[in-house]
């Protein structure tokens, strides 16, 4: 009994571990038909798995190191935006240097006053000629882009090592078109590549690029200072403060133009003392040269040919559809940005003369308030990276137009009546209702009407600067004219007609997307008959 019941015990053992080999090893020789099915189901499982594993990596839900480990389309972008984000503080970097050496640019070219205020008109200038033209290499891929963007921050960096040692106005005045091509094409080209990298997805990227060019216009003026002209007379001192804070603008044109009228005339101990910024600007074109390295490197491996998203057909035809309507919401985003920049720079440019004149302020502490809204500016668009994860770029200008319009209502309320806090207090929420329009007004052409390329792009910077050339001119002749308080009141109706605007684009951009599902219904059918 007992010998056969091990027998028994022994033959269920057998079996159980001939069953367990026969999962592990696979099919046996009887299952032949089977095994094929066999390794597909393994396969398609094994395939599920890895599915799911890389929509887990690309979903936002995956941490960012995640994604930079195991996706490596991700990593190529980060290595992008991180180039273009370097960049965008070496253009902020330059653009900032430009307002406290003003005085020693005047020094070596021997200029005045009014000779000297030619420098920002012909940097304009040139700003617009560079944006055209990089636009439109950047579109025809005549080079490439990498290449491009290497050309102008490189060419940058020339540019700003020689202006130093241009003794010759006539010169001078030129150097400043080339600098001003140089930096609008770099701005171009930057932007424009931004949003081809990520296309809809690099609202927060885009975002920290122009942060990054706010971190730049405010780290230059720390950098330079201790190498400008030291000026005995006081109302020096105080004016060359004025132009360390009213040095950049969110799209890299100076806007000094308006505020050199503060600077003293009286010029007789600056004249006997050498410059020395030949220094600073060129620890400027070292950097302009480290931050063009990366885009060279790229160029040689083609990562941005990599990178570059190829549009389905269908996309393709959703771009097309209402092309006409597009166009029209295109145009009044372009006058949008072209009226939110004149308000911004002259807001900005003309703050200290309306505090002075208006309120009786001192020079010295119409600096610190312009300071003051530079910092409110940064700080809201280092806020603006995160806030646009969890709000829609319409939304954003929206709520962003209510705060600018309700804080320059604050303003002009508080300036009529002298309300020193008030005036404080409104200058620096100013500056923070403006830090995350421009850089949204991009992401919503993007979205809604037309896709940003380097046309696109470089026509919103002209429209900038047409709002920056334009508007400076009417308040300067309107508070002259009548009464500094007109500063206040232009800015604010100005601040009215962007709401107009802004309500034209939202209606223009739901009337495309209501048309939308209709065409999608109808194709739909088509497929499903053809079926």
């Amino acid at each position: 009994m007992a010998s056969a019941a091990s027998g028994n015990v022994r033959t269920e053992v057998d079996d159980k571990l001939l069953k367990e080999n026969t999962n592990i090893n696979g099919p046996t020789c009887n299952e032949q038909d089977q095994e094929c099915s066999a390794e597909e189901g393994l396969i398609t499982e094994d395939t599920v798995f890895k599915r799911e594993e890389d929509v887990n990596i690309n979903n936002d839900g995956g941490s960012l190191w995640n994604k930079l480990k195991k996706d490596q389309l991700f990593r190529k972008k980060y290595m992008m935006t991180m180039a273009y984000i370097a960049s965008f503080v070496t253009l902020g970097w330059v653009e900032g240097q430009f307002g406290p050496t003003f005085p020693d640019l005047r020094l070596i070219a021997h200029a005045t006053l009014e000779e000297g205020s030619l420098f920002f008109t012909m940097g304009t200038v040139g700003y617009l000629l560079g944006s055209l033209l990089t636009g439109f290499l950047f579109d025809k891929r005549v080079l490439d882009r990498n290449l491009l963007m290497f050309i102008a921050t490189a060419g940058y960096g020339v540019i700003v090592a020689i202006i130093p040692w241009c003794g010759l106005y006539e010169v001078m005045v030129i150097i400043h078109i080339v600098k001003g091509a140089f930096g609008g094409g770099l701005d171009t080209c930057g932007n424009a590549g931004m949003v081809v990298t990520w296309g809809n997805e690099g609202d927060a990227y885009f975002n920290a690029l122009h942060f990054a060019f706010a971190v730049g216009g405010i780290l230059s003026p720390l950098a330079t200072a201790p190498y400008v002209m030291s000026l005995d007379n006081d109302n020096h001192v105080m004016n060359r403060t004025t132009f360390n804070s009213n040095s950049i603008n969110s799209t890299g044109i100076i806007e000094n133009l308006y505020n050199v009228s503060n600077l003293s005339t009286s010029t007789q101990s600056a004249e006997v003392q050498t410059s020395l910024i030949y220094i600073p600007y060129t620890i400027t074109t070292g950097v302009c040269f480290l931050t063009s390295l990366p885009f060279i490197v790229f160029c040689c491996i083609s990562l941005q040919k990599r990178l570059e998203k190829e549009k389905t057909e269908d996309e393709e035809n959703d771009r097309k559809s209402h092309r006409r309507l597009r166009i029209v919401g295109f145009i009044n985003m372009v006058v949008y940005i072209a009226v939110y920049v004149a308000v911004e720079n002259s807001f900005a440019g003309f703050l200290t003369t309306f505090v002075t004149s208006q309120l009786h302020w001192s020079n010295a502490d119409g600096s610190y308030i312009t300071s003051a809204y530079w910092s409110s500016f940064a700080v809201g668009r280092f806020l603006g990276i995160f806030l646009v994860r969890w709000f829609s770029p319409a939304k954003m200008i929206f709520t962003y137009n209510c705060a600018l319009l309700l804080s320059l209502l604050g303003f002009l309320l508080t300036s009529q009546y002298d309300v020193i806090y008030g005036v404080w207090i409104f200058s620096v929420l100013a500056g923070l209702s403006m830090s995350v329009i421009f850089p949204t007004v991009f992401m919503w052409t993007e979205q809604k009407f037309l896709k940003v390329t380097g046309k696109i792009a470089s026509l919103f910077l002209v429209a900038a600067s047409v709002g920056f050339m334009i508007n400076p001119p009417i308040v300067s002749v309107l508070m002259e004219t009548f009464t500094p308080m007109w500063f206040s009141y232009l800015l604010f109706g100005e601040t009215a007609v962007l709401f107009v605007l802004y309500f034209s684009g939202l209606f223009i951009s739901r009337k495309i997307a209501s048309k939308q599902p209709g065409m999608a219904d109808q194709e739909l059918t088509i497929k499903e008959n053809i079926d």
